[in-house]
């Protein structure tokens, strides 16, 4: 169940880092960055395990990369512009910092 609920996190905090990257630059992408890297970081503190912490950042790495897909419509929500693009690469990095830090 905690798997679940970790990948259902992961899936919210990378929804909303989509939502809001672009809003109130650079305010947004640096609020989307750290939101998502203390919110999967308290995901292992809360329950005492590195694997759910992981199981969160592939819920937001997948979200993330679903939404720089172009949709039915043609939509696209992380666009190749400099804040998608630093969305994407420093949003890793801050996962992988936020996996790799002690429970």
């Amino acid at each position: 169940m905690k798997i679940l609920v970790s990948l259902f996190l992961g899936v919210a905090f990378g929804a909303c880092s989509v939502l809001l990257h672009n809003a109130y630059t650079p305010w947004g992408l640096l609020l989307s960055l750290i939101g998502s890297g203390l919110g999967i970081w308290l995901i292992g503190r809360g329950w005492g395990m590195r694997r759910y912490k992981a199981v969160a950042s592939l819920g937001w790495f997948l979200t993330v990369m679903r939404a720089g897909v172009l949709g039915v419509g043609n939509e696209l929500l992380v666009q190749g512009n400099r804040n998608g693009n630093v969305l994407l690469l420093a949003g890793i990095v801050t996962l992988v910092l936020a996996i790799s830090r002690k429970v």
